[in-house]
């Protein structure tokens, strides 16, 4: 059985993805993915260039805090400066209880893709750096986000 040319363009268009590059107004707000079991991660990026990244790992979560900025029109770099540790999942504080740290920085190639009429961006770590030492284990090779 064939489909009818309209039907087939229609169903390309629906799964066509479109990415370009990225500027700092493309993804200022909230951008999450989370997985069954209260699993995910959570970027907001603010117009004052501050960032707050949310890790969250079932019961606990770790929120980094710092500043964003592009190394090229495809690589956010986020110089973190502040993290902390929170048993539980629920009503996270980003605003106090945080430990200063050094020689930290999330590095990620991104881009922004828009799936059925919803912007995503997708982040893939090229660095992860906390405290000096290699982090890589804290992301996934792709992460692709929702904004909210």
């Amino acid at each position: 059985m064939r489909l009818p040319k309209l039907l087939t363009a229609i169903i390309l268009l629906t799964v066509t993805i479109a990415t370009y590059a990225l500027q700092f107004s493309d993804i200022h707000g909230r951008w999450q993915l989370l997985y069954r079991g209260n699993y995910g991660y959570e970027f907001r990026f603010f117009k004052n260039y501050k960032a707050v990244c949310i890790i969250y790992m079932q019961n606990n979560v770790i929120v980094f805090k710092g500043i964003y900025t592009f190394d090229n029109p495809q690589t956010i770099r986020i110089n973190i400066n502040q993290m902390k540790y929170v048993d539980g999942c629920c009503d996270v504080n980003t605003t106090t209880g945080f430990a200063q740290v050094k020689s930290s920085y999330f590095l990620f190639n991104a881009n922004i893709m828009t799936k059925n009429n919803k912007k995503m961006l997708e982040l893939k770590p090229l660095s992860i750096v906390i405290d000096g030492s290699n982090s890589d284990g804290y992301f996934e090779p792709v992460i692709v986000l929702q904004r909210l």
